[in-house]
């Protein structure tokens, strides 16, 4: 890219019509298999075509590396099925995860790409998102157009998902060709201007191949926030060989593209080292420059996945992947940071990003079930790699008046200063905007891995599950930034693992107790650029976390629903917290509580439920990486940890009055959060509802309508220190019109 040219919004869809196609990698569901049985068994779990369950329920994982049913596995896990996002008109990737309790939402500032970035109880997962059970690198915004399900296991768990999972992982299972003809197609529109299609059609080609195209597009703007829109388009075909035999492989292609206008919300109000609030005024409040802002995000990623069943139930499976993503943009960020909002006034600072960001990752499995003696084995071992590379080269941002001090009147006329109370996104602004000609910001990471997990039956009532890893990471970095250039490097060898042991005092119920821990080390998330990798002993150590649990599970009315709920403690050490002006490393940390979920289907009503509890502190006293001595005796122990409400739920239910009419909603919310450790930055607790109702016309045709935020509700969805807090979109209504054959 060259000197930047401002988008005209007629046109951004012109060639959008070749988005009808679909996404996808391959269900990593293996074609394990019992001599003598026709369907096909996932490491303990019997499956058929797919791992993924129909209804809102599921009874497994997909992942090759499971080694039992969801009721055996000695962890909280949520799943969101496919009925749950069509339901909900989850279209987004941070859409849907409002379905999961103890999920809360990042913004990407300072350093950090402006992408996905959830957080798991508190603890940051942007880097913790697979594809298919392998790692998904780079910085994304990502659609649900692709998704058969998400998997969110909660809890340290690098055993299982290698370098980094601290708070768990997310699992994302795509849709990818497999047998049978079918097919269908939805057309969305609502309120601010929101249209969308998607496509999705599977082809039995006999001789065991089969092929699949999904695809999506989207024109919207958001509700609520004064030029803010949001589109999309993409496209993923699928084709697999050796459909329903033993040994199949299937290959697929994703592409996928937005075209935004990012939004950092609003200003915080007081000056740092203070308390500090969103802004009281107009929750629509746009601050942004229509002339000015812009993000256009792209990924590509070709997907190979390989099952064989080799017999005597053991299955070898592969998949491994190439994606490159870019992420440019130009944000206006509603500056407060020298005091202009106590006038009344916001700068219209700014954040830039031009990053690319390609890499490969693969996943050997080797699964087998067998005895020894009186004793059954689930085993699961295999190899892992993942090979990141990281260029950002931002945009320079040339305003003709400096307004970062104050507002005088001469930023008022060049666009660069507005009021807090009356901003027009519309303001004509003098500066330009080139690509910086400055040396661009590199960052690398690798890492391998060898993990061995068992499932171990003693008895009927009585199961040990345990799993171990070796990894090597290795992590460099070189640029130049607010403190100069700089080079750095960071790698080393360690070990994870995690235990577990299971009583089951019927078959449809059990209990268990749990020990997972989890490293991640510095440049763990370089894709993402939200991390550094290192300088200094403190920032080369590996944030270190801890996870004890105990809980129950049971399966009620035939299987149809899952009950579970756990009491958990999560210990962190070396804990850090990245600001614009420092890096914070605490200590130790200390976050607990319960989880309670239900899953599944009660009669004619379907539901996915749940509510977590987050009791966290601060154990040890920061140490604080930046230039003030000053900070260095400021204490936090005994203060909240960032990103952790106290109180998160999420509930969503579906009735189906008769065979052919359902009514549905749902309510999301979660208590008062703080942004930063010293507990300064924070944001008001919310409840939020939703509804739904579908109608079925005949056994081709549907209607669905949705009411999103019921109540207009205006909570802030992220907060970000030490700048800006985003509010939630408010009310929006859809009418979906779906046919299916």
């Amino acid at each position: 890219m060259g000197n930047f040219v401002k988008s005209d919004r007629s046109n951004r869809n012109a060639a959008s019509f070749i988005a009808l196609g679909c996404v996808g990698f391959i269900a990593s569901a293996p074609m394990a298999a019992q001599a003598q049985e026709e369907a096909t068994r996932l490491e303990g779990v019997t499956v058929t075509d797919s791992a993924i369950s129909e209804g809102y329920g599921a009874a497994e994982v997909s992942s090759p590396k499971s080694t039992a049913p969801l009721l055996d596995t000695p962890r909280t896990v949520n799943v969101i099925t496919e009925e749950v996002l069509q339901d909900t008109a989850s279209f987004s990737f941070e859409e849907a995860l409002r379905t999961v309790p103890g999920i809360t939402l990042g913004a990407g500032e300072g350093g950090v790409a402006s992408a996905d970035i959830p957080f798991i109880r508190g603890i940051d997962a942007t880097g913790d998102v697979f594809v298919d059970g392998a790692r998904d690198v780079g910085s994304q915004t990502r659609d649900t157009f692709s998704l058969e399900a998400l998997e969110v296991a909660k809890g340290p768990s690098s055993a299982f998902g290698g370098r980094g999972t601290a708070a768990g992982a997310i699992n994302l299972i795509t849709k990818t060709a497999r047998a049978g003809n079918f097919g269908s197609g939805d057309v969305t529109v609502g309120t601010e201007n929101f249209v969308r299609a998607t496509a999705d059609a599977n082809v039995d080609l006999g001789n065991g191949i089969a092929m699949r195209m999904v695809g999506m597009v989207q024109d919207a703007d958001v509700a609520g926030r004064d030029e803010v829109y949001d589109n999309r388009w993409g496209v993923m075909p699928s084709i697999t060989f050796g459909v329903g035999s033993d040994i199949s492989a299937s290959f697929t292609y994703y592409h996928y593209e937005t075209d935004a206008m990012p939004d950092y919300g609003l200003p915080l109000t007081g000056s740092f080292g203070t308390v500090r609030r969103p802004a009281d005024t107009d929750p629509d409040n746009f601050y942004g420059l229509v002339d000015r802002d812009f993000q256009d995000t792209k990924t590509d990623a070709v997907t190979m996945q390989l099952d064989a069943y080799l017999g005597s139930g053991i299955t070898l499976s592969n998949t491994t992947r190439y994606n490159r993503n870019t992420n440019h943009y130009v944000v206006t960020n509603p500056d407060d940071s020298k005091g202009n909002v106590v006038d009344g006034n916001v700068y219209r600072g700014t954040k830039s990003r031009g990053s690319l960001n390609d890499g490969w990752t693969s996943n050997t499995n080797l699964s087998a079930l067998f005895e020894t003696g009186s004793i059954e084995h689930s085993l699961s071992g295999g190899f892992e790699f993942s090979i990141s590379d990281s260029t950002n080269r931002g945009y320079s941002v040339n305003s003709l008046v400096d307004g970062v001090n104050s507002c005088p009147d001469a930023a008022f006329a060049s666009g660069d200063c507005t009021t807090l109370d009356n901003p027009d996104p519309n303001d004509a602004w003098t500066g330009n905007v080139t690509r910086s000609t400055r040396a661009p910001s590199v960052a690398s990471a690798d890492e391998y891995s060898l993990y061995l997990f068992d499932t171990v039956t003693l008895t009927p009532q009585f199961l040990l599950n345990g799993g171990i890893r070796w990894t090597s990471f290795k992590a460099t970095g070189a640029g130049a930034g607010r403190g100069g250039a700089y080079d750095a490097k960071n790698k080393g060898d360690y070990f994870t693992w995690q235990g577990g042991a299971i009583f089951k005092p019927s078959e449809q119920t059990s209990l268990y107790a749990s020990y997972a821990n989890s490293k991640t080390p510095p440049g763990a998330t370089v894709g993402e650029g939200a991390e550094n990798i290192g300088g200094g002993d403190d920032l080369l150590k590996p944030q270190a976390y801890e996870n004890w649990e105990v809980g129950a599970k049971a399966e009620l009315f035939d299987g149809n629903l899952l009950l579970s709920g756990a009491l958990y403690r999560v210990d962190r050490d070396n804990v850090l917290e990245i600001t614009d002006d420092s890096v914070d490393s605490y200590e130790a940390g200390r976050l607990q509580g319960i989880e309670l979920s239900a899953a599944g289907q009660i009669g004619p009503v379907s539901l996915v439920a749940g509510y977590t509890l987050v009791d966290s502190e601060i154990r040890d006293d920061a140490v604080l990486h930046d230039d003030d001595p000053s900070n260095d005796s400021e204490s936090t122990v005994g203060n909240t940890l960032p990103q952790t409400p106290k109180h998160n739920f999420s509930a969503t239910v579906d009735w189906e009055v008769t065979p052919a009419f359902s009514i549905g909603g749902g309510a999301y919310g979660a208590s008062k959060r703080y942004a930063d450790g010293k507990n300064l930055v924070s944001s008001d607790g919310y409840v939020r509802f939703d509804a739904h109702a579908a109608y079925q016309i005949n056994e081709t045709v549907g209607l669905r309508l949705n009411v999103q935020n019921i109540g207009d509700k205006r909570y802030i969805v992220k907060l970000r220190n030490p700048h800006f807090a985003v509010p939630a979109a408010g009310r929006r209504a859809l009418v979906t019109l779906t046919a299916r054959y």
